[in-house]
Order: C-alpha cells, then sequence, then structure tokens
C-alpha cells in the first residue's frame, strides 16, 4: 500500500513539475511580447525599466539580505552553474552530474538527507531563491546548445516576475539540463523549478516560496581502462563514446525534491522613522554599508517583531539496475569481497524517502531603538522533525506457506536472490526529533563596526543526548586608509555540536549495508576575510577543525575517525585592469592532516585573462574575448560509489596536474546576451592526455557550445 501510494504521488509531482516549468516559459515568452503603455510617456526615464530590488531570505528567523544581480557578461559562458561557485572541482564531465568542490571553504551543506550531497551543487534551497519587487514586469530566458550531434547538451531557463504594487510580488523560475555526456551510460537530466511570492507591507511582511527538483543521472561505473583516455594511440584511438565503461547497461540515480517555505512577520507597536547612526552612504564605503541597511522591509520599523519561520522538504532518492550483469557483479566485487554481496541477483531497486518540517518562532527586538546599547537581540523557539522511510532488510525464507506468499504479492520466481532469500525487504520509518532554543544578537546600523551572533542549543535531539548546539558569529568593520583606499575586514566564528546522519549510522540495499552507531560530530571554523575593492584584491584565511569526522571509505562504507582532522586554507582573488585588458586570478592553498580520510589538492587556480571594449556602436555593444584556465595539483581524488551516490576515499592514485583551458567570446547588444566558447581546447594540443580528474573519471571533452539570453523590464 505504501509503496503504490508513493508510485502516485511521483507521478503527480512529475506532472507537476513539468506544468511548472512550462508554465515559466510561457510566462516569459508572453512578457516579451507585451507592450507597456508607460513606454510612450516622453518624460519616460530609461532608468527606470531596470530599478528592481533584489533579495534572499535566510537564517533562523528569516533575516532579509540584498542582493546585487550581475547585469554584464563576468561568467557568461560558464555553463555549469556548480562551476561558478567554486574554482576547483571533479564530477563527471556531463552537465548536472555528481559535484563535489575540491575547496574545503566552498562546500556548503544545503539540506540534512545526507543522499542530496552529490547533487548539492545544482540544487537550489530556500534561502538561494532570490526574491524580487520590480517597478514593471521582468521576464529572463536564455538557451544553451553544444557538443556533437549525438552526445550534446541542452540547457535552457527562465524568470518571471511581477509587482502588483509596492507591496505585493509573485515571480516563478525554471531551468532545465540535459546533457549525454562524451562517455556511454553518463547521460543527465536534471529540472528546478518554483514560484515565489513576498508581501512586505507596513505591519505584516510575508516571504513564501514553493520548489521542485528533478535530478537524474545514468552511471557507468567510470571507464574500464584509464589508458584509453591517456594513451589512446596504444588502444587504436577510440573514440569517446566507444570506449567501454564498467556498469555499460542500464543503471541510473534518480533524485526528486520538494520543499515549501514561509516567513511571517508581525510588526508591533508604533511605528518609526529607522534611527541612522551616521551618513555612511555618502563615504567610499557606500556599496559595503547599503545591505546592512534594511530598507527592503519598510520605510518605517517597528520596537518589536513577532517571527514565525517554517519549512518543509519531501526527498526520494532511487539507485536502479533494470538487470543485473556480469559486470555489475565485478564491479562490486561480488565474488572476491565480503565487503559487499547481491541479495537480489535479478535487479536493483534501492530507495530511501526523506521528509523534514522544521520551524522556528520568535521575537526580533529592532536595534533601531535601542539607542543605549545600539544592538538587536531576538530569541527563538526551535522544533525540527524528521522522517526516514527506507528498507529494514528483513527477508523471508524459503518454505513460506502460500497464504503469506499472496497476502504479501511476492513473486518467488523474481525475488529470489543469490544467497537463497526470498522476498522484497519491507519498508520501516525513524522520527527523530530535535527540540531547543536560540538566539540572535546583531549589529548592522552604524558606520564602521557590525556584529550578528547566533546561539542554539538542543535540550533534545536526534540521540537523545542533549548535547547539540550551534555557536557562530561574524564580525566586521570599515575603514579607510589616507581617505584613499576604503578597506572591509571580516570575522568569522562557528563551533557545531550535532549527531550524526541517520544514513550514516543506518543503511539497508541490495549491495551495501550497515549499522553503526557513531558518536556527536564536532566542528570548529575560524576564518578571515579582507577586500580592497579599488584595487580589486581580496583574500580569506582559515582553520577547520573536525573531530569525530565520519568519511566514507575505498568500499563506500561509512567510518568515523579518531582522530581530529584539521584543515588550513589562505585564498587570495585580484582583478587586474589595464586599458580593455582583464586579468582574474584566484588562488587557494590548503592543507590536511589525513590526505585519506579528507583528500584536498595543495594547490588549486583560476585564471581568466580576456579583452573587454568599452561600449561601442552608439554605446549599445560590449563585448568579451578571452581564455579561461582551471588547475589542480595532484592529490589522492575521491573515488565515486554509484549505488549509494557518495564520494569515497582512495590511496591508490594520485589525481591531477592537468590545466583546463576554455576560449571564448561573448557580446552583449542591449537586452541580448551571446556567447560561444570552445571547452577543454588544449585537449587537441599537445601529447598531455592526462585529464583523469578521479578513478575512472575523465573530465570533459573538447568540443563547442554557445548560448543566448534575454532580459525584459519594459
Amino acid at each position: 500500500m505504501l509503496i503504490a501510494e508513493r508510485k502516485e504521488t511521483m507521478k503527480f509531482s512529475n506532472l507537476l513539475l513539468e506544468i511548472l516549468t512550462v508554465s515559466v516559459f510561457v510566462l516569459s515568452s508572453m512578457t516579451m511580447n507585451a507592450e507597456d503603455t508607460n513606454n510612450k510617456d516622453k518624460n519616460h526615464n530609461p532608468s527606470d525599466s531596470i530599478t528592481h530590488k533584489a533579495w534572499t531570505v535566510s537564517g533562523p528567523l528569516g533575516k532579509i539580505t540584498p542582493v546585487e544581480e550581475k547585469d554584464n557578461l563576468d561568467e557568461l559562458h560558464i555553463v555549469n552553474v556548480a562551476d561558478k561557485k567554486t574554482i576547483s572541482s571533479q564530477d563527471h564531465a556531463s552537465l548536472g552530474s555528481p559535484f563535489l568542490s575540491l575547496i574545503y571553504a566552498d562546500r556548503i551543506k544545503k539540506s540534512d538527507f545526507l543522499m542530496l550531497t552529490p547533487y548539492e551543487a545544482h540544487y537550489l534551497s530556500p534561502n538561494e531563491i532570490i526574491h524580487h519587487n520590480t517597478k514593471k514586469p521582468l521576464s529572463r530566458f536564455s538557451y544553451v546548445g553544444g557538443g556533437p550531434s549525438n552526445r550534446s547538451d541542452r540547457c535552457v531557463s527562465g524568470l518571471f516576475s511581477v509587482s502588483a504594487n509596492k507591496k505585493f510580488n509573485i515571480g516563478a523560475y525554471g531551468d532545465w539540463v540535459n546533457s549525454y555526456g562524451a562517455f556511454e551510460s553518463s547521460s543527465t537530466r536534471n529540472c528546478n523549478a518554483g514560484f515565489f511570492s513576498t508581501y512586505l507591507g507596513d505591519k505584516t511582511d510575508i516571504t513564501a516560496s514553493i520548489s521542485f527538483s528533478k535530478y537524474e543521472n545514468y552511471e557507468n561505473g567510470g571507464v574500464a581502462d584509464e589508458n584509453m583516455v591517456t594513451h589512446p594511440e596504444e588502444n587504436g584511438n577510440i573514440a569517446e563514446e566507444n570506449i567501454p565503461v564498467n556498469l555499460p547497461s542500464n543503471t541510473f540515480n534518480k533524485f526528486k525534491g520538494f520543499n515549501m517555505y514561509l516567513n511571517y512577520k508581525r510588526h508591533l507597536g508604533r511605528l518609526k522613522l529607522p534611527f541612522v547612526e551616521s551618513s555612511a552612504q555618502d563615504s567610499a564605503f557606500a556599496d559595503s554599508v547599503a545591505p546592512q541597511q534594511n530598507e527592503l522591509t519598510m520605510s518605517k520599523i517597528s520596537p518589536v517583531s513577532l517571527i514565525f519561520d517554517a519549512k518543509f522538504e519531501s526527498d526520494w532518492k532511487r539507485y536502479t539496475e533494470r538487470a543485473i550483469s556480469e559486470s555489475h557483479n565485478k564491479f562490486y566485487g561480488i565474488d572476491d569481497s565480503l565487503k559487499f554481496r547481491n541479495l537480489n541477483n535479478k535487479q536493483t531497486l534501492d530507495s530511501v524517502l526523506f521528509r523534514q518540517f522544521k520551524t522556528n518562532i520568535g521575537l526580533n527586538l529592532n536595534e533601531e531603538f535601542n539607542k543605549v546599547l545600539k544592538f538587536g537581540f531576538a530569541p527563538y523557539f526551535a522544533l525540527d522533525l524528521k522522517s526516514y522511510h527506507y528498507s529494514e532488510g528483513k527477508m523471508l525464507y524459503r518454505g513460506m506457506d502460500e497464504v503469506f506468499l499472496k497476502e504479501n504479492k511476492i513473486n518467488t520466481e523474481d525475488f529470489t536472490d543469490s544467497m537463497g532469500y526470498m522476498g522484497r525487504p519491507l519498508w520501516a520509518e525513524n522520527q527523530p526529533l530535535k527540540m531547543g532554543i536560540g538566539a540572535n544578537l546583531s549589529k548592522h546600523s552604524g558606520s564602521h563596526f557590525f556584529y550578528d551572533l547566533l546561539g542554539e542549543y538542543y535540550f533534545l535531539d536526534e540521540k537523545k543526548t542533549g548535547s547539540s548546539f550551534l555557536l557562530s558569529g561574524t564580525v566586521s568593520t570599515l575603514f579607510d586608509i589616507k581617505g584613499k583606499m576604503p578597506v572591509s575586514v571580516d570575522g568569522h566564528f562557528s563551533l557545531e555540536n550535532k549527531c550524526p546522519d541517520f544514513f550514516e549510522d543506518f543503511y539497508y540495499s541490495n549491495y551495501l549495508s550497515w549499522s553503526n552507531d557513531f558518536d556527536n560530530k564536532r566542528e570548529m571554523k575560524i576564518s578571515g576575510d579582507i577586500k580592497l575593492p579599488k584595487i580589486g584584491l581580496s583574500g580569506s584565511v582559515g582553520y577547520v577543525n573536525l573531530g569525530n569526522y565520519i568519511y566514507f571509505d575505498k568500499y563506500g562504507l561509512p567510518n568515523q575517525s579518531k582522530d581530529a582532522q584539521n584543515i588550513f586554507y589562505v585564498k587570495v582573488r585580484e582583478d587586474l585592469k589595464l586599458w580593455w585588458l582583464r586579468w582574474n586570478n584566484e588562488i587557494c592553498y590548503q592543507a590536511t592532516s589525513d590526505d585519506y580520510v579528507l583528500p584536498l589538492p595543495s594547490f588549486s587556480w583560476y585564471s581568466n585573462f580576456y579583452i573587454q571594449t568599452p561600449s561601442i556602436f552608439k554605446k549599445s555593444l560590449t563585448m568579451q574575448i578571452g581564455v579561461d584556465c582551471r588547475y589542480y595539483s595532484k592529490y589522492y581524488a575521491q573515488g565515486y560509489m554509484p549505488a549509494t551516490g557518495m564520494f569515497c576515499s582512495q590511496h591508490d592514485k594520485e589525481y591531477g596536474g592537468y590545466p583546463l583551458l576554455n576560449a571564448y567570446a561573448s557580446a552583449q547588444l542591449k537586452i541580448l546576451k551571446m556567447f560561444i566558447v570552445w571547452n577543454h581546447l588544449n585537449r587537441e594540443m599537445g601529447d598531455n592526455r592526462n585529464y583523469i580528474a578521479s578513478p575512472g573519471y575523465p573530465m570533459s571533452t573538447s568540443f563547442i557550445r554557445m548560448g543566448i539570453s534575454v532580459e525584459f523590464d519594459d
């Protein structure tokens, strides 16, 4: 009964997801063709058409943070959205495939669902959704295509946002990726879509969103022989799509996600003009200080706000092998390893379901009314209910009576496994509950010194230890060197003690199963950032200490390290400008205490050298022509376990030390942007073919992509 209900739910969510995506594109097209009567006004100011506010909502009580969206050609040629978030990474060379940042500081946890980890770079969490408040309807549409006809990539995305008045806005977004990949059984199909809405009134603020995600990637287990990639001349120069892979049959992972978010603020007391200490907006720090002034919420502020913040998330993941072959048994080592076993030797259908309801209820005492101590204070109560549905693993023996088999609809022919057991695993449920209290202490007004401190303590956690807590804080300052060089400095600190994830403790599947009782994980982070925007220089330095760190070993099984893991890193970015020439560089150095438990490349570098023309042809056309490069030093790159989708440690071979070059040209003609990029151009140059990124998985092959993007806000 449970399985039937889940199938119906999945069918409905698939239909709703497809309808939603199409709707976004239709709305965008309708907006593009619409005429605004205001354009007929002789006094119409063109700048009004591009003026709109954008922001995200984050934190335990839905803090509004203004966002400045880029309206230039920078990063337009970078098609893989995940590559825009980090300078160094490993994936399966297909757009939307499982992805891992090689910069530890760039690994950001977006969900409490462990099985979402390989897709988090593509996943859009509620606090990443950009909300808009536009004077006129805003619509965007983009299309990207490339690659050979039989292994092509296609990406489509759209956005529509409209404001009924100054207070109420509604919008929708969607993006779709279909990549066949250069190698056999490496295609991906990804989709994100959703609705968002805001109401910012005098007494009430409401922010809401509904999001859908669907990721599907075929699993080939990597190429069977890396020499066919690194030394093609010794193996007949076989084309990429014909290179043998470990899992050539129909094997794939599928993820479906759904989340709803609601933040409600009720402002109590008489509204007053906000208290502003100084006119810092007129100083050289205007760009840095502006986000601190919460002008998006209202022009008047109340002394106290009652806040309700809630999120519901439902995720489902399945690993499927429609038919188990000898290649599957060989890949998982069924014959010669006790770490793996084959409970069903005909097919694999490993599914897990995760649901979470999380809410925070609190009060916000606005700092604008605290003229003496000048800080804001927000205490709250936190409730977190999770639900894990999983295969329990109970097996039925031969000799069960026919009545039992009939009642449970068990087909003895289809469900007799290689170990002589019969039947399908039963579904079970685990529902851990967390309850606690928290508080946020902050100062965002003023001109030179700001801070934001957060503390949470859970007197009831998943394992009922009562020891889960979080302490974090950010301290910022602004100053000017001799009145000519503005500088901003930020310091960050966090200390967290939390229970291991349920699936780190327990998991059951056709190949892998484990039952653990891990201790609570501890994480301490300390970092500092400095920015000198006038000369385009920024940098950060950080230290991370991980206690009871849980990692996946070479067999794909979770283990808890007895020794603390330490990571030290330094990141520097410099953007140089000289006439039409631009040269952007970002370098990261990392040191890890154990390169098996937590492997990281010591050195990573991203460089982008290009020519940017000024606006030409009556200031309507801008162009960029350049080459970018990604490089990281050799290290013990993590392997990948298709059965769980987890990245696993290995210490047999180092990977890296290979530059990946892309040549591109992009242009903007008023509302139209376009680009063409030659990916991995150096693959066709020289004899260096050592572009294997991780065990069995090469980098992307060499091909050309083209794309266009159109934005209308009139």
